[in-house]
Formats: structure tokens, sequence, C-alpha cells
């Protein structure tokens, strides 16, 4: 009787371990004596190296067998060249990802053919909204800062210098949303990087320029001369577009083209500059397994994270680096993402129109 009953419970065990095999693979799975790599497609120093170091402090100590855990920056392409090569060759083992950020989406929803991966076939870990405006040299700008029409002439008739590197760049969606005021026309000066065009607008050489939210709030926010034109909000969890948080009192896009055109947006024009924001805003920075990376060990990457971020020492760092954006995890960036890097084809095409009449530049 006793033997009978010893096979019942093995036999029952056993069923339970087929039917729950993440639970004991998890409980199996260790990176002790391994070294971790956690790839940047852009040079130290940056937004998203910065982000990466703040994390990379605590990683080790939340992965099971307490691995090292090391950036290694490969620029280039604006990450494109870090993310073909993460697609193809990362190993699904957990001991490579990748930060991914904006840079590396849009390639992917403008269809282009640089990009050779789809980052929807990653394994979504976390991401990391970071709130963005657009802001001016108020005085040579001629903005008031209280009233959005009287903004709204001022651009219209300002001459705007703005810096960015290409015009396939992050900045793409303030190029639309200052298309779909209409009669906007600033002067764009390509070839700057990020870094390059804000210390062009320091010198006033630029008179406008595009940032994260703590970025002009660290730089401007006591400065009078330097006002937002308006921010790009951030999506609730209701998934309504709201204030940024930062910016409480800055109007969101699409509250001021209403105010000035008596009409919200709407069109392809205007579902571009949403899929645009989605990946600049809530898609700032999301980190990522490879593609065919097992259940057992996303699910504990996605623990250690949740406790990285939950860390008194990230915890008070994070907001230098992201403001106060929620944080998301797992199946919800997973979501986010697959938003982020869809466009329908009547909206692609609309791009690709601008795009070449704007800027003689083509998406392949």
């Amino acid at each position: 009787m006793f033997n009978g009953l010893k096979k019942l419970v093995l036999g029952a065990a056993a069923a339970v371990a087929v039917a729950m095999p993440g639970v004991a693979q998890a409980e199996e799975f260790t990176l002790e004596g391994k070294t971790v790599t956690w790839i940047v497609g852009f040079r130290e120093g940056g937004g998203t190296d910065r982000l990466t170091r703040v994390l990379q402090t605590k990683l080790g100590e939340h992965l099971p067998g307490n691995p090292k855990v090391i950036v290694l920056n490969k620029p280039g392409g604006g990450s494109v060249t870090a993310s073909n090569d993460f697609h193809a060759n990362a190993p699904a083992d957990g001991t490579m990802l990748i930060m991914a950020s904006t840079s590396g989406l849009l390639p992917v929803l403008l269809g282009s053919k640089n990009a050779r991966y789809d980052p929807n076939e990653w394994v979504a870990i976390t991401g990391f909204a970071r709130g963005a405006s657009l802001y001016a040299i108020s005085d040579e700008i001629g903005l008031s800062g209280t009233d959005m029409m009287a903004d709204y002439e001022a651009l219209k008739s300002a001459n705007i210098r703005f810096g960015t590197e290409t015009p396939l760049s992050a900045e793409l969606l303030d190029f639309v949303s200052m298309e779909l005021l209409g009669g906007v026309e600033p002067r764009y000066l390509f070839g700057l990087s990020s870094k390059d065009a804000e210390a062009a607008f320091q010198r006033a050489e630029m008179n406008m320029n595009t940032d994260n939210t703590r970025s002009y709030l660290k730089d401007y926010g006591e400065d009078p001369k330097v006002n937002p034109v308006w921010s790009y909000g951030v999506i609730d969890e209701s998934g309504n577009l709201v204030r940024d948080p930062d910016l409480p009192n800055i109007p969101t896009f699409p509250e001021f083209y209403e105010a000035v055109k008596g009409e919200a947006p709407s069109g392809p024009g205007y579902e571009a500059q949403k899929a645009f924001m989605n990946a600049k805003v809530m898609l700032s920075k999301s980190v990522m397994l490879p593609k065919g990376t097992p259940k057992h060990i996303a699910d504990v990457y996605i623990e250690a994270m949740k406790k990285v971020t939950a860390d008194p020492e990230v915890a008070a760092a994070l907001p230098r680096e992201i403001g106060s954006m929620p944080l998301n995890f797992g199946e919800d960036t997973q979501k986010a993402l697959a938003l982020g890097t869809a466009m329908e084809p009547e909206v692609r095409a609309w791009v690709a129109t601008f795009l070449k009449e704007r800027f003689d530049t083509s998406l392949d």
C-alpha cells in the first residue's frame, strides 16, 4: 500500500512539473560564474548609456548566481548597427540583452530596409517612458508662453533654426508636428547629433530645440529666456493622452493644435504623429532579451528588473533620467512595443510623401 501511495505521489509531482515547466526551470536557472553583456547602440555618456549604467550597478545582485554585468557600447546608425547584430547573433540563454531606444524603433516603424530586425520578436523586460518637449528662445521666436494663438502666429513668422542629425532622426516627431500646424517653416540644419544641437542652441546658433523633459528642466527650468512651445504628454493607464507630469502647465501638442485650429487633429498625418510620439515617449528606452529566449529566463529578468528599479539607490537616480514617468514590465512593455512599431500603409505613405517633398528623403 505504501509503495502504491508513493507511486501516486511521485506521479502527481511529475504531472505538476510537466504542467508548470517554467517554475521548475526558473529554480534551476543560474548565471553563476557567467558574464551578462548589456548592449548599448550609442557612445558612452548619452541618455541611453547613462540609464543603462544606473541599472547595471544593481542588476547582477538580483539575477540568480550574481553574474558580472558589463555594458558594451556599439555605436552606429542611430543604434541600427547594434540592433542588427543583436537580432542575428545574440544568444538566447540570458547572457545578453540590449537597451533599445526610439532611434532603433523608428527605422522599423518606417519600414526601412536598413533595419534587419524586428524588435517585436525580442522579449520585452522593462519599458521606460520619458517625457519630451519642443522649446525655443522666447524673444527670438516671439513666444508669449501664455497665449497659444499668439504663439502660433509667432511661429509662422519666425526665422526658426532647428539643428538635428537627419530627416529620419527621433526629431521626426517634431518635424511632423510643425508640419501639421501649417504655415510653420523651420530651417532645419542637418548633421548635428542631439548633443551638438543642444550645444548650438545654448550658443543661440539655433533658436529651437527638442529634448527629454528632465534635460529641459535641468538646463532651462529657471531660465525665463527659454520656454516650451508644447510637450508630448504621456499615455495614461486608460489609453488617454494627458499632460507631462513634469510639465503640468504646458499644453500637449493636440491641445495646442485644437486651440489654434478650432478642431482636434485627425487624419493620416496625425496618426503618424501619434506613432512617433509613442516611439519617442512611451518607448524611449526598453530592456530586451533576444528572440527565442525561454519564458522562464524572461520571467527571472522581469522580477530582477522590478527589484533593481525599486532599489533605493536606483530609485533615487531614475528621476534624473526619466522624470516622473511610469515604468512598465513584461507583457505591458511588449504591447507598447507592438503599438510603437506599427503603422498602417496609408499612414506610412503620408510620411513617405512628407519626407520626399520636405527633405527629398526616401524611406529606403
